[in-house]
């Protein structure tokens, strides 16, 4: 396998799951959205804590595959 399809994976690979990534974060604004009236505090704080950690997770792979596409240009 060469660099530059190495490179392409990994990249899809990240894809995918910036994908469930957003797809998880969705999911905790529904759950928030049709529970608003009945979530108690622990549950707030789960959602908020789930949120926090889905986004910081999702700002690292992005900064990564910034770095992938940027090595994937200079190699063609």
């Amino acid at each position: 396998m060469s660099r530059k399809e190495r490179v392409k994976t990994t990249i899809d690979f990240i894809k995918s799951g910036v994908f469930a990534l957003l797809t998880a974060l969705f999911g905790i604004f529904a759950y928030i959205v049709i529970n608003i009236d009945t979530i108690n505090i622990f549950q707030a704080i789960a959602c908020i804590i789930g949120i926090v950690i889905i986004v910081i997770i999702f700002f690292f792979l992005i900064k990564y595959l910034k770095k992938n596409l940027d090595e994937l240009e200079e190699l063609e």
